[in-house]
This record gives structure tokens, C-alpha cells and sequence, in this order.
């Protein structure tokens, strides 16, 4: 029987779809883009014949010039292939249509499948969704191209632009420029596409177009044949979670699993979405579910997969897998801890690429004022290491000088068939890079392909499944046993069992020096310089002072309640300290190993939580007595008050610049304060004239007083606000119901006992495995299960209840998102279960950093 491999499901998807995408040009969205870097489609999808792969978002008519396959025809065929509902990616379906007004056949991938189009709230389809979104969006075509054309098949001018609003249909508002809607067709020959019509009469286009919408439903970022997560800019992961209601802390993450109903009957519209992705997963993998959920949204993605199976779908002859669905905030801790990962340091340390459009920006605006925020928004996955600064260093064999003119000579190509502003639009960019001394090799920067494999090892997994120092010492093999391909030999003294920036780098830039070993070897090349930055002392040392915090506070933790309280609190009195003096020194950035005020926060939160595990509950609804948190109260105060402008966070909406003008008057009256004392006034005891004046003054600096002390009172209140926020974190065991009692209750995560050491995901399946009851999972009965237990039950023929331990392949999915430590423990506890015939794979909402918690919590998209 074949390993399940999610990473080659989804390439052998795409192979289905090859009759479609053959000769054609693809438009991606920014979650289908995401998805096809870190699985690396793109050489695949050359292979299969198409002409180019262009992002949808930032379309423009200059992709059809682009053909990776020599074909001098014009393109008649697009493919677009879209992450989100079809509503939100209208507005740029509709622009690649208008621009490519030659194109005869558009074929549309959505991976959101036609049911969940159509009990999904904000969607305004039904349940034929895609044959109405045909039919829409032909109708809205036709009446672009009328709006946008004379009637002598001229555009219009630029200044008579036409805006369509598709209210009833509950479309985005979508812009009709002169730039996004041109005459003419750009194409390798230069040539009008409308050759076949030489009068330049319009032609009925939306009769002549061809429009079909398929579900295809493998999307997803794979790290490794095992491990994914849902793209950031997906509709699926972009979904809330939870609504705002006592029990729930962000958008982006399920409410507290008290396991008493919720006020109102509405499903969070992720569970809805996910429940679908994972059915339509199973089903796309020819897999057989049996649901086992833990919390209080995963049972109610069970349920909903439950209700999706059929009789048809059970009986089938196919493979068994368990599916376990777990609540993200069973277990907040190990997200928000600094673990031991590399691949958690690569993710933390290297810049992410920037968002292609906000989620605000795709819905409508009626509806976020009516219905709130929909949809939030995820760090993007895509990392951008910098390849380029290791490149660029003095012994490199690469001519910048010469690369820059192969630019300009490639931008000059343009000039036969683009218009004169086009033209020199690029000439200005170039000349542009040239006076800013950019080297072309600085804008190389590369990211991390799941594909990418030595000797058949995909790097990533291998990496997934080891910690910091292991998986940095393997990638220095990886680097060694390259060198030695190549026949290359560098003087370099390593160590063994250890692995540092002095041994990595000058192996990077000896595989680096020539073109041809830089494009044979990009997979350890990007690889290693990922783990390059992320063992890079600026980003490590980061990485471990928050270590050596977390563990201290588990201690202090493990001791009293006013150790722990003296602690946070000394963690945020010198975050305030270093951020003032980083602002009095001119330099904004912080010393190494010196953590900010958000560093300080995240730490609180962690101490919160570690509270509410080992002190009872206090007087004051948290875990510490009222003396305690005021002193906490206070500390943030004078933190805020000292560097307003460091901590940029949603409980200070509203006073950010009344905090910092504050801060500068204060600095302002110091100042002039010292310059007074400096100033001889003895000749001027006796004149009495310097007196008149005095009462406006005095009564200027009683408003001001007043005017300060309002502010006090009203950041006092923020901060009240955020502890509230707080005792809901430190409430996590109390609440959840899983965690209350069993082998789940579980004591710090960061103490020394190896056991107690792991996440809740760790235990979990340790439990599992060795066949222990857990206290709170649930199983989903299929069909067939439940026709047994209602109907033939009473005969004494009923279906027994299938274990987890007893399938050969368990899929776990953690609806909120997972993390590298968990990844690694997760295979821990299969090999340390001595079953080593179960398959392991894990899923999540989306991959989660310290830094991404902290935003979660505190952030745009928490209900603080």
C-alpha cells in the first residue's frame, strides 16, 4: 500500500487538470501562488505545456508577451486559479478578462467547493453556485466591454472612466481604467489579436467566450510529504473562527471548549470551510474518515464532515484514515513559547513576502460595517532569504556590471512592440537602480521548496524533525557532501557536532560563486541560508533571551505567585528601559539580547497562562491577588507612557498620538526646564514687573494637567481592559473542559520533567497510542454507523467504536494552526509508541510563530 504524500497529491492534481491548463496562461491568486512556491509546481506545470504563470492581483496586459514554451500564436485560453470564494475574486477575474479581450476559453479552479459557496454567510451564490457565477460573470463581462467601448470599437478615454458596483450580487466595487482595459493585446508578435475583425467592430465577446468553474480542491502549502498547513491569503484560512463573545480571544482562534452551547446557532464560517477542505481532501486522496474531534469547534467540523458523508461515500472500497481534530487553544502555550525549531527560527528571523491585498480590501465595505470583521488577516508563509548579500561579497565571480547591462539590453526588447510610455517607464526604473548602487544580485532572494530533496530526502522534512542544533549540523553535511559533488575544496575548520555562521557561510559562497552550481544547487543554497540568518547572533540571541525569560518564569512559576508577579514585572520595567534608551541614543533598534516592550507583552501572556496552571483563582477573577496585578498595571503604565510609539496594539487604539505628543511635550518641558536653571536670574530678584503674565500661565498649565491626566485615566482603563483580556488566558484549564481533569491535565509545559516538557499535541497522542481514555474525545459516527446503532442496534448487531490506535493512518488537524515544535514532537511520539506501521499526518489552520500569537492575542483580530 502506497504512503500517503500530500506533497505528490497535489502535483498529481494538477497532471489531472493538464488537457485545461495546456498552451494556456494561468493566473494565480496570492493563495494559489503560496501554495504552488512551497510545493513546487511551477517546473511542473512547464512540463505540462503552459504558457505562462502570471499573479492575478497584479495582472496586467504585458503577461501574454511572456510564453515559456515558444508558441508565437496569440493566447486563447486562461486559466485562473483562485483560493478564495468566488465573490472576493471576481473583481480580478472580471480585469483578466477585460484585458484579454482575445482570450476564446476561461477555465476557473476554485478550491472552494460549490456547497460551501453556497451556506457560506458572506456569499452571495446558491446552491448551483458555479453555473450562476458562469452565468454572472458573463454578464458582467459584456456590460464592461459596452461600458469601456465607443461605438466605433475605440476604448474610451481614460477620463470617462465607468465604475460597476455589484450591489445586488454582493461583488466588490470593481474600477474600469483605460490601463487595466486596453485595446489591444500584447503577444510575442507584437500583433492585434483582432486581426479577424479589421473594421475594429465589437464583437459580441460574451457569446463568444467560454467560461467553466471547476472545484479543485488541493490547495495547500506543504512543508513536507506529512506536514501542511492551508495558504495565508485563502478564503479558508482568512475566515473567523470564533465570534466575539465571552469565551473567545481571537478571530483567528477557536473560543474556550466549556463544552456548553453557544448563545446563537450560527457555525463560525471557518468551521464551515474547513469541514469542507478536509472532506474534499480525503476524497481527492481516496481516503475513508473515521472523526475523532477534542473541543468545541473541531466538534463542530466533525459534525459538519459527519453530515457531508453518505452511504454511497462509506461503502466505497477505500483507504481507512483516523482523523483527529483538535482545538488550537487547548493549548496556547507552545505556540507562544520560543521551542527548540529551526525551522520556527527561519520563520521568526527571515522577512516574510508582503501581502498581495488585504482582506478589508476585498470586501465590500457595506459589509464589514454591517456584519464586522469577516475575514482576518495571516502572516504570509512565503520567506524571502536574501541570497543576494551573500552573492555580492568581494570574491564573488559574478560582473554586476555586466548582469545590469543584460538587464537594460532586456528591458530595451521591449521597444518593438510596447508603447514609447511603457518603454520608458522601465528605462527609468533601470536607471533608477543604477544611481541607488542596487546590485542586481542584491534583488536575488530565494524560499523554501518542500520539494527540494538530497539523494531523495526532502530537506524540510528532515529539518521538521530535529531540533536547533541537529538540523543545523545536518545542513552543514548537506553542504559538505554538495562541495564534494562539485569537486569544489574550500579551507574552512569546522567542529564536529556543531554547526556556526563562520562554517556555513564560506560553504554557501563557494556553491554560490559560479551561475551554473548556483541554479543546479538552489535547493541546500536556500536552505542553508535560511538557517544562516536564523543561527545569525542578532536573531539568535533574540530567540534565547526569550528562552532563558520563559524558563525563569516557569520556575518562579512552579514557586509563588509574587515570584512570578516580580518577575513579568521586572521583564517589562527593562523592556520600557531599553526602548528609552534606544530612542535617547538615536537608534531605534535594540541592543542584542535585549527584549521590547511587545517581547514583554508576549512574555506576560505566557506568565498568565503559566499562572492560571498552578495558582488558584483570586478574589480579583485572575490568578494573582489585587496588590499583585497593580503593580503589573503600573508597570505597564509607565511603560506605555515612557515609548508610546513602540507598542502599536489594538487595546491602544484611539490615544497612540495623544501618548506620543504627551511624551513629547514632556521631553519638550525638560528640556526647557534644564535650559532655565542654566540661566543667571539674580540681577532680576527685585524686579517685580516679570510677575504680569503669570495667571494665563498659571491657567494654561492647569489645562494641561488636566488635559495629562485624562489621558492617564483613559490608558489606565486600556490597560484594565487588556488584564481582562488576560484572565480569560489564564483560565485556559479552568474553562476547558478537556483539561480539567484525565491524563490531559496537564502541569507547565517548561518545566524539567521530559513528559510535562511536551505540548498538549505530544500527550495527546501518547495517550492515544498507548490506548489511554481521553476525557472529552469524541467520536463522529458515519452513516452506516448510525443506521447500526439507531436501527439494527436493537438486535444486537451494533457497530463497536473504532479506536484511533487502531488505524494505520491518523491525519491530524489542528483548527487554529500548528507550529515546527509540534511537528517534531508529533513524530516523536509515533516513534516513541513503538508503532511504527502508523502513518503520521499533520495539518493545521496555518503555521504559527511567537510573533503571530502575540498578534493574535493582542492584535487587529483579538476581542480585547
Amino acid at each position: 500500500m502506497a504512503l500517503i504524500d500530500v506533497n505528490k497529491s497535489c502535483l498529481d492534481s494538477i497532471s489531472q487538470i493538464s488537457q485545461h491548463i495546456e498552451g494556456a496562461i494561468i493566473y494565480l491568486d496570492a493563495g494559489c501562488t503560496e501554495s504552488f512556491q512551497l510545493m513546487g509546481a511551477f517546473p511542473f506545470l512547464l512540463d505540462l505545456g503552459v504558457r505562462s504563470v502570471c499573479s492575478l492581483e497584479n495582472m496586467c496586459s504585458l503577461d501574454a508577451a511572456v510564453d515559456w514554451n515558444a508558441s508565437f500564436d496569440p493566447a486563447r485560453k486562461i486559466v485562473i486559479m483562485a483560493s478564495r470564494l468566488l465573490s472576493d475574486a471576481h473583481r480580478y477575474v472580471l480585469r483578466c478578462l477585460s484585458t484579454h479581450r482575445g482570450v476564446h476559453c476561461c477555465s476557473i479552479f476554485t478550491s472552494i467547493s460549490e456547497v460551501a459557496h453556497s451556506v457560506y454567510p458572506d456569499s452571495p451564490l446558491g446552491p448551483d453556485a458555479y453555473h450562476e457565477y458562469e452565468t454572472l460573470l458573463l454578464q458582467d463581462y459584456e456590460e464592461l466591454v459596452k461600458k469601456c467601448e465607443t461605438k466605433s470599437g475605440q476604448p474610451v478615454d481614460s477620463n470617462t472612466q465607468e465604475n460597476l458596483t455589484f450591489e445586488d450580487e454582493g461583488w466588490s466595487q470593481f474600477t474600469s481604467t483605460e490601463e487595466e482595459f486596453p485595446s489591444h493585446e500584447a503577444s510575442p508578435t507584437g500583433k492585434n489579436i483582432y486581426k479577424d475583425n479589421p473594421r475594429g467592430k465589437r464583437v459580441d465577446l460574451g457569446r463568444r467566450l467560454i467560461v467553466s468553474v471547476h472545484h479543485f480542491p488541493m490547495i495547500l502549502c506543504p512543508f513536507s510529504p506529512r506536514v501542511f498547513v492551508l495558504p495565508s491569503e485563502g478564503s479558508v484560512a482568512e475566515a473567523c473562527l470564533s465570534a466575539e463573545h465571552e469565551d473567545s480571544l481571537s478571530a483567528g482562534l477557536p473560543s474556550l471548549s466549556t463544552g456548553l452551547p453557544s448563545d446563537g446557532d450560527e457555525v463560525p464560517p471557518a468551521a464551515t470551510l474547513t469541514a469542507h477542505f478536509l472532506y474534499h481532501l480525503a476524497a481527492k486522496m481516496d481516503l475513508k474518515m473515521e472523526i475523532f474531534s477534542l473541543g468545541d469547534l473541531s466538534k463542530t467540523v466533525g459534525k459538519i464532515l459527519t453530515d457531508m458523508s453518505s452511504l454511497y461515500d462509506v461503502g466505497r472500497r477505500k483507504r481507512t484514515v483516523g482523523l483527529l481534530l483538535i482545538d488550537r487553544t487547548l493549548d496556547l502555550l507552545t505556540p507562544c513559547c520560543h521551542g527548540d525549531s529551526l525551522v520556527d527560527r527561519m520563520f521568526s528571523s527571515l522577512p516574510r513576502k508582503e501581502r498581495t491585498s488585504s482582506s478589508a480590501s476585498i470586501k465590500g465595505s457595506q459589509a464589514q460595517l454591517k456584519l464586522g470583521p469577516s475575514s482576518l488577516e495571516r502572516a504570509p508563509l512565503e520567506v524571502q532569504i536574501p541570497i543576494g548579500k551573500i552573492i555580492t561579497e568581494e570574491d564573488s565571480n559574478i560582473d554586476d556590471s555586466r548582469l545590469s547591462d543584460c538587464i537594460e539590453a532586456f528591458l530595451c526588447g521591449w521597444d518593438s512592440y510596447n508603447s514609447a510610455s511603457q518603454m520608458v517607464d522601465l528605462i527609468n526604473f533601470s536607471e533608477k537602480t543604477s544611481n541607488e548602487k542596487l546590485c542586481p544580485a542584491e534583488l536575488l532572494k530565494g524560499s523554501l521548496v518542500s520539494t527540494e530533496n538530497f539523494r531523495g530526502t526532502p530537506y524540510l522534512e528532515a529539518i521538521l524533525d530535529r531540533t536547533t542544533k541537529d538540523g543545523a549540523i545536518l545542513v552543514k553535511k548537506w553542504l559538505q557532501e554538495t562541495l564534494r559533488q562539485e569537486n569544489i575544496t574550500i579551507n574552512v575548520r569546522t567542529r564536529p557536532g556543531f554547526a556556526s555562521k563562520s562554517e556555513l557561510q564560506p560553504m554557501i559562497k563557494a556553491l554560490a560563486k559560479s551561475q551554473s552550481s548556483l541554479i543546479r544547487n538552489r535547493g541546500i543554497i536556500q536552505l542553508a541560508t535560511a538557517a544562516l540568518y536564523a543561527l545569525d547572533e542578532s536573531c539568535s540571541a533574540r530567540w534565547d533571551a526569550f528562552i532563558s525569560a520563559e524558563k525563569i518564569l516557569s520556575v518562579n512559576a512552579g514557586d509563588t505567585s509574587q515570584s512570578l508577579v516580580a518577575q513579568i514585572g521586572d521583564l517589562i520595567n527593562k523592556s520600557a528601559f531599553a526602548g528609552s534608551d534606544g530612542k535617547k541614543s538615536g537608534k531605534m533598534e535594540l541592543s542584542q539580547g535585549l527584549l521590547s516592550f511587545q517581547d514583554a507583552l508576549l512574555l506576560t501572556i505566557t506568565g498568565y497562562i503559566l499562572a492560571g496552571e498552578n495558582f488558584p483563582t483570586s478574589g480579583s477573577g485572575g490568578p494573582f491577588s489585587w496588590q499583585e496585578e497593580h503593580f503589573l498595571k503600573e508597570a505597564i503604565v509607565d511603560a506605555i507612557l515612557e515609548n508610546p510609539s513602540v507598542a502599536r496594539l489594538k487595546f491602544l487604539h484611539g490615544i497612540t498620538q495623544e501618548l506620543e505628543a504627551n511624551l513629547n511635550k514632556t521631553k519638550a518641558d525638560k528640556t526647557k526646564e534644564t535650559s532655565t536653571d542654566q540661566l543667571d536670574i539674580d540681577d532680576f530678584d527685585d524686579d517685580q514687573w516679570g510677575k504680569w503674565g503669570d495667571e494665563d500661565e498659571d491657567n494654561d498649565s492647569k489645562e494641561q494637567a488636566y488635559d495629562d491626566m485624562q489621558l492617564k485615566l483613559e490608558l489606565r482603563d486600556r490597560v484594565d481592559n487588556l488584564f481582562k483580556h488576560l484572565h480569560k488566558l489564564s483560565s485556559l484549564k479552568s474553562k476547558n473542559v478537556p483539561l480539567r481533569e484525565g491524563p490531559l491535565a496537564f502541569e507547565s509545559n517548561l518545566s524539567s520533567n521530559p513528559y510535562t516538557n511536551k505540548g498538549l499535541l505530544y500527550k495527546l497522542l501518547t495517550k492515544i497510542l498507548g490506548k489511554y481514555d481521553v476525557p472529552g474525545l469524541e467520536y463522529h459516527s458515519s452513516t452506516v454507523g448510525r443506521l447500526f446503532k439507531s436501527g439494527f442496534g436493537r438486535f444486537g448487531l451494533g457497530q463497536a467504536k473504532p479506536s484511533l490506535a487502531d488505524q494505520n493512518a491518523i491525519l491530524v488537524f489542528v483548527v487554529g494552526g500548528i507550529n515546527g515544535v509540534e511537528a517534531r514532537e508529533a513524530q516523536e511520539a509515533l516513534s516513541e509508541s513503538g508503532r511504527p506501521d502508523i502513518e503520521l499526518i499533520l495539518g493545521g489552520t496555518t503555521l504559527l510563530t511567537p510573533d503571530d500569537m502575540l498578534d493574535l492575542l493582542l492584535g487587529q483580530s483579538s476581542y480585547i
